[in-house]
């Protein structure tokens, strides 16, 4: 009977066990299903601090994958969810920021930058003499001139930059080298920079440095390393390359595309003037198809000139051969050809062949005079909302940079003076050995003139021409220098300022100029 009851005892123990072991598992199942079930006590401090909420939103919150953990630096987790937006039907589109709607293109041109890096030179002797021979550039301040450019270009935002060419004095690797090092913080500050070389550039053999009494030859770049060095710079975002030279397409957007064109002639060896391929065009007139087919806009861009800009220096300017070019831009009704290489300022609508309609559209060149030169000038290019486009040039304000660094250097802060002064300087000091037979406050008065009057033809500044021919120099020219070869320059820089060179526009006379967005 005493081993029954051990039994029954048993029995009865088994199944209190068994009872307990279902309760607690239907306990578990219950809290698995919670809501809350899995949050540890820190998480559960947390939300109760919520902001008061339906039990239907906390399903919600638990429903969406945003309602994971994360850590704060103090190391408590915090559940994000409790502030979530409140969640959409399905049906309804999502709820976005409405995007600013982005304006039109604005482009920022600077053409011959002649980029020196100081390590070419120690600004002794043999520098002063390339710099006395040369016509005018600033490149004793090659760097901080490059500096304060940039520095614009960044504020002012444009959706990219060009470099059209002579982006280095001679050529020089260790110049491109820096020079791309420094264009780097534009795209970083997300401006891309398009690049294309100038005559100057590539294969050039007179890359040199100048050490204290001593000019000596130093590295210069092929046609490749030039690309290795920019391919950042348009190459890699390009939408189309030409095989036969360094010419691209780059697209702004849908409707406003650029095509960069390699003008420049460098194999074997480098020459002045340029000069399209031939194979070239092909891909040329391509890129015109295309943009016609897209609806685009193709504006071309190039170092060399379009057409003879310059009374002064009519060859080794143009383009070899443009003809074939204009045509192409003429028959694809393009507004506007851009380019240096004259470091001139100057505006020059192509003229159309006699017989044609007079309102049959041509193109207009747009010179931009070298940022090296005084008065330091570069362009900006822009649409308007209605598509018509304007073009007008700038002033580099180094002194404003200056002041910003904190520089006390007086030729920074006076720069324009000072910059002005320079190429005056050395255009006179040239003029000035050419006078013969006339007295020294004379040939001052002369080489004054002359001095003046490039300026104002670097600068594309309009003139009077009676205000030129009555002054003391002038006359004194006329009756002292009979021969003398300045006397049709003079006369052909004022023939070349009798109209605007610093601005154009394609407005319609119909459409109201307005500033207005």
């Amino acid at each position: 009977m005493r081993q029954k009851s051990y039994i029954t005892i048993f029995t009865y123990i088994l199944l209190l066990a068994g009872c307990m072991a279902i309760v607690l598992f239907i306990d578990k199942i219950s809290r698995v299903g919670s809501p809350m079930g899995t949050a540890d006590s820190s998480a559960q401090g947390e939300l109760s601090t919520w902001e008061e909420s339906s039990e239907t939103d906390i399903l919600e919150q638990e429903e969406d994958k945003t309602g994971q953990r994360e850590e704060t630096e103090s190391g408590r987790r915090v559940w994000y969810t409790g502030r979530k937006e409140k969640k959409q039907d399905k049906n309804q589109e999502p709820e976005t920021e409405p995007e600013e709607p982005k304006g039109p293109p604005k482009l920022i041109l600077g053409t011959d930058l002649h980029y020196m890096s100081p390590k070419t030179t120690d600004y002794g002797p043999a520098f002063e003499r390339f710099v006395a021979g040369d016509d005018g550039k600033v490149e004793r301040y090659a760097p901080e001139l490059l500096a304060a450019f940039l520095n614009e270009v960044i504020q002012e935002e444009p959706d990219a930059l060009i470099l059209s060419g002579d982006i280095t004095v001679n050529g020089e690797k260790v110049s491109h080298q820096e020079l791309a090092q420094k264009l780097t913080a534009v795209q970083e500050a997300g401006i891309q920079v398009l690049v294309i070389p100038g005559n100057h550039d590539i294969n050039n053999p007179n890359a040199a440095t100048y050490i204290g009494d001593v000019r000596e030859s130093t590295d210069q770049v092929t046609a490749q390393e030039f690309y290795e060095i920019y391919h950042s710079f348009g190459y890699d975002q390009a939408a189309s390359r030409d095989e036969y030279s360094l010419s691209y397409r780059y697209v702004i957007d849908d409707t406003h595309w650029l095509l960069m064109l390699d003008s420049c002639q460098y194999e074997p060896y480098n020459k002045v003037g340029g000069k399209i391929k031939e194979e070239s065009y092909p891909w040329i007139r391509e890129q015109y198809e295309e943009a016609e087919k897209a609806g685009a806009v193709l504006i071309p861009v190039a170092h060399h000139n379009l057409m003879g800009e310059s009374r002064v220096y009519p060859t080794d300017c143009a383009i070899e051969g443009g003809e074939q070019l204009i045509s192409i831009l003429q028959e694809y009704h393009v507004p506007l050809y851009l380019s240096g290489h004259l470091h001139l300022q100057r505006i020059k609508k192509f003229m159309n062949e006699p017989g044609e309609p007079v309102d049959a559209p041509s193109v207009t060149e747009a010179v931009t005079a070298s940022l090296a030169i005084a008065p330091c000038q570069y362009s900006v290019i822009q649409w308007r909302e209605d598509d018509y486009m304007s073009y007008e040039t700038r002033t580099v304000n180094v002194s404003a940079w200056a002041e910003e660094q904190r520089l006390t250097d007086e030729n920074l802060l006076d720069f324009d003076n000072f910059s002005a002064n320079l190429v005056k300087k050395v255009v006179l000091d040239q003029v000035y050995g050419t006078l013969n037979s006339v007295p020294d406050n004379m040939k001052e008065k002369m080489a004054v003139l002359y001095g003046q009057l490039n300026y104002e033809y670097c600068a594309g500044t309009p003139v009077e021409r009676k205000e030129v021919t009555d002054t003391d120099g002038y006359q004194l020219w006329i009756n002292t220098q009979k021969g003398n070869k300045y006397i049709p320059l003079i006369d052909k820089m004022i023939a070349d300022l009798q109209g605007e060179n610093n601005y154009w526009n394609n407005f319609p006379e119909n459409v109201v100029i307005t500033t207005d967005k």
